[in-house]
C-alpha cells in the first residue's frame, strides 16, 4: 500500500460486504489513484487481511479499463513471485464486479514517509538498517526479472515490530511481460527516477538502486534529492545538476553518493551497497567491555614457547633479540601510576567509517574512509606490576639495554644534528634516515603490466589496464616476503616514521611531515608543504578477506566523488606474504592538478588491515622522486601493535 492508499478515509458503502463468500470488508484503510484498500476478515481462516479494490475513474474507455486491470493483475503476480520477508504476501485474487480484488497480508504500521514527517529524520544507523532490508527485497525481485521502478519512502511500510516492507509493485516492469505503461509516459516520483529512465533509456536493476539512494537521502535529510518543486525542473536536476550535499548522513554519505551516481555502469551495485551499509551499522555498535581487573590482582600468563631454551653462548642470536624487543615492549606497556595514585581514565577516540565497500586494508582513496571503530565510554586503565609481566632476570637485562639506548640517543643527537622534528600525528622518527639500502634490498624496475611491488594475478574482473600501470616490480622471495630487513629498505634522504595511533611504521622523505588525518580519522597523510607527492596510510581493525572485490565495490563511490576520475585498473598482487592484497590505480583532478594514485589495500592479519596510497602529479609518476617513494614505502612498511 502506498502512502496515498494508507491515508485514513471515511468508510464507504461497501463496508460489511462479503466478497467471494469469504472476505468480510471492514473499514477503509486508504484510497489512491487506482483504488481503495480495505481492512477485511477472512471468515474461512479467521484472520485479518487487506483487500485492494480496483476502482475505475468516471468516463473511462474500454481500452484504459483493460490496461488498469492488466496492471493490477501484474502487480499481484509480481508480488507473488518474490519470496522475501520484505514483500507483502498475496493470498488471493478475486474477480468480482468485472474487476480484480487483491487479498493480501495486512501490515500494521506506518509508511517511511509518514515516520519521517511525524517523528523526524532517521539516524544514519536506522536508515542503513532500512536500506539493507530494501536491498534484500530488491535483490529477490531482480532475480525474478522484476524492476520495482517506484522505490520511495511512501512505498515502504515500517511494521509495529520493526519489519520493513516494500509495497506498491503497480508499475513494476516484469521481464517477459508486455509493457502496460502508455507510450511516452514516465511513471514514478520525479526525485526518485534514475537519470537513465528520465532520458527514456531502458532501465535495469541499477535504476532501483538509484531510487534507494534517493530514499536514504530523504530518510536522513527530511526532503528528497534534486527536489525543485515541479516534475520537469526536478527531472532536469536529476539529469544535470550536482547533488546538494547531505548534512545529516554521517557515515551514510558514501553510500548515498555511490547510489546516486548518474552513470549506471559506475553506480554502486548490490554487493558494494550492502558492504557499506553493514559498515555504517557496525560503526555504531559498541562491543561489551569486560570489567577491568584490579591493578594488584594476581595474573596467570603463559610463557612464550621456548622461553626456557636460552642459548648458552655469548652470541644472543635472532631469538634473543626478538625476546628483548618483546621485553622492551612489555616495559613500555606496563607503566603504572605512582603508588597511591589512581590510573588516569583513557577514552578511546572515535575512529572513522570504512571505505567504499570496505577494502581489506581500509583505505580512503577519494573521500571513502575505513570503518569507524565505535566510540566508547571512558574506561580506567589498569596495569599489572612489572614482575607480573616480565621475569626479574629479564628486567635486569632491560635496565642495561635502556642505559645503552639513552647513550645511543645522546650520541645520535650529537652526531646527527637533531634536525628531525617529532611527527605531529603521534608518529615518530626512528632515526634511520641515513641508512643506504643494500644491493639485496634494492627494488628492481620492471615495465611489465603488474601491480606495484608484486606479481600480478587475474583480478577476476574485466578491468581496463592503464598505460604504465604497475611499472615498479618489487624484489620478493618465493614466499612473497621482501628480501632483506625493512630497515635496509630506507634510502638515503629518508626516515622511518612510526605511527602508534594507526599501527604502522613506514619510510618517507625527510621533508615529509604529517599533514592531516584522512577521511574521518581513518589514517594519516604525509607530504611536503601540503602538495604532491604525498603518502597516506589508512588502518582498520576489521579487515575484509578479498582486497580486489572490496576495491571493485568501492570504485563507483570513489568515481562519483572524484573530479574527472579515470580508472586504470584493479589487480591482485603478492606482497609481503599477506593473505589478500590488491592495487587500485586511477587518475583524478585534485587541488587543481592532475594526479595519479596507487592505492594498495591488504589484510595483514585478522586485526590489522591497511591501505598505502601514493599520490603524485600524473606527469611526474615515472620520475625518480615518485618511483623512489613508492618503492621505499612498500619495502619498509611494517604493522605495529
Amino acid at each position: 500500500m502506498s502512502e496515498a492508499e494508507q491515508a485514513r478515509e471515511p468508510q464507504g458503502d461497501t463496508d460489511g460486504r462479503l466478497l467471494a463468500g469469504r472476505y468480510r470488508l471492514g473499514e477503509v484503510l486508504g484510497r489512491g489513484g487506482m483504488g481503495t484498500v480495505w481492512r477485511a476478515v477472512d471468515e474461512t481462516l479467521g484472520r485479518t487481511v487487506a483487500v485492494k479494490e480496483l476502482r475505475f475513474p468516471s468516463a473511462i474507455d474500454e481500452d484504459e479499463k483493460r490496461r488498469l486491470i492488466t496492471r493490477t493483475l501484474r502487480e499481484a503476480k509480481a508480488i507473488a513471485r518474490i519470496r522475501n520477508n520484505g514483500a507483502v504476501t498475496v493470498y488471493d485474487v478475486v474477480d468480482e464486479d468485472d474487476r480484480p480484488w487483491i487479498v493480501m497480508e495486512l501490515i500494521e504500521g506506518k509508511s517511511l514517509a509518514e515516520a519521517v514527517r511525524e517523528d523526524g529524520v532517521l539516524t544514519p544507523k536506522r536508515a542503513a538498517e532500512i536500506g539493507l532490508a530494501l536491498l534484500d527485497v530488491l535483490r529477490s525481485a531482480h532475480r525474478e526479472g522484476i524492476l520495482h521502478r517506484d522505490v520511495k519512502p511512501s512505498n515502504v511500510l515500517i511494521a509495529e515490530d520493526g519489519r520493513v516492507v516494500l509495497t506498491d509493485f503497480g508499475i513494476a516492469q516484469v521481464e517477459g511481460d508486455p509493457s502496460v505503461t502508455s507510450t511516452g509516459m514516465l511513471v514514478g516520483a520525479p526525485s526518485y527516477i534514475s537519470p537513465e529512465r528520465a532520458r527514456g533509456h531502458k532501465p535495469g536493476p541499477p535504476a532501483d538502486l538509484w531510487s534507494l539512494g534517493g530514499l536514504l537521502y530523504a530518510s536522513v535529510e527530511g526532503s528528497p534529492p534534486y527536489d525543485k518543486g515541479s516534475a520537469i525542473a526536478t527531472l532536469t536536476a536529476v539529469m544535470t545538476e550536482p547533488l546538494d550535499p547531505p548534512k545529516n548522513a554521517g557515515p551514510l554519505k558514501e553510500v548515498i553518493y555511490g547510489l546516486l551516481t548518474r552513470d549506471p555502469e559506475q553506480r554502486l551495485d548490490d554487493a558494494g551497497a550492502r558492504a557499506l551499509l553493514n559498515d555504517v551499522i557496525s560503526s555504531f555498535e559498541q562491543p561489551e567491555r569486560p570489567a577491568p581487573a584490579p591493578a594488584d590482582a594476581t595474573q596467570v600468563m603463559a610463557l612464550p614457547k621456548g622461553a626456557a631454551a636460552e642459548p648458552a653462548s655469548g652470541d644472543a642470536g635472532e631469538g634473543t633479540r626478538d625476546r628483548l624487543r618483546g621485553a622492551l615492549r612489555s616495559v613500555r606497556n606496563a607503566k603504572t601510576p605512582a603508588a597511591g595514585a589512581s590510573a588516569a581514565p583513557v577514552t578511546t577516540p572515535p575512529a572513522p567509517a570504512r571505505p567504499a565497500a570496505s577494502a581489506p586494508g581500509a583505505a580512503s582513496p577519494a573521500g571513502a574512509v575505513p570503518p569507524q571503530r565505535p566510540a566508547s565510554s571512558p574506561v580506567t586503565a589498569t596495569r599489572a606490576s612489572l614482575t607480573d609481566v616480565v621475569p626479574r632476570r629479564t628486567l635486569a637485562i632491560i635496565a642495561a639495554v635502556v642505559v645503552l639506548a639513552v647513550l645511543g640517543v645522546v650520541l645520535a643527537l650529537t652526531l646527527g644534528g637533531g634536525d628531525d622534528k617529532p611527527d605531529d600525528s603521534g608518529g615518530k622518527s626512528t632515526g634511520a634516515s641515513a641508512t643506504t639500502p643494500s644491493a639485496d634490498a634494492s627494488s628492481t624496475s620492471s615495465d611489465a603490466a603488474q601491480g606495484e611491488g608484486g606479481k600480478a594475478q587475474d583480478p577476476g574482473q574485466d578491468e581496463d589496464k592503464g598505460k604504465g600501470q604497475g611499472d615498479d616490480a618489487e624484489k620478493e622471495g618465493e614466499d612473497g616476503k621482501k628480501d632483506g630487513k625493512a630497515e635496509d629498505a630506507v634510502p638515503a634522504g629518508y626516515r622511518t616514521v612510526t605511527n602508534e595511533r594507526f599501527h604502522f611504521s613506514i619510510a618517507m622523505p625527510k621533508g615529509f611531515r604529517f599533514d592531516t588525518t584522512s577521511g574521518q580519522g581513518a589514517g594519516a597523510i604525509y607530504n611536503a608543504k601540503g602538495g604532491f607527492p604525498r603518502l597516506q596510510v589508512d588502518y582498520t581493525s576489521s579487515p575484509g578477506n578479498d582486497a580486489a572485490a572490496s576495491w571493485n565495490s568501492a570504485r563507483g563511490g570513489v568515481a562519483a566523488t572524484s573530479t574527472d576520475y579515470h580508472h586504470l585498473g584493479i589487480q591482485k598482487v603478492q606482497y609481503n606474504g599477506y593473505p589478500t592484497v590488491a592495487d587500485w590505480q586511477f587518475e583524478r583532478t585534485q587541488q587543481g592538478q592532475r594526479v595519479r594514485v596507487l592505492n594498495r589495500g591488504f589484510k595483514a592479519d585478522d586485526d590489522h588491515g591497511y591501505a598505502i596510497m601514493i599520490s603524485c602529479k600524473a606527469d611526474e609518476w615515472d620520475g625518480k622522486e615518485c618511483r623512489t617513494l613508492r618503492k621505499a614505502a612498500f619495502a619498509s612498511f611494517e604493522p605495529v601493535d
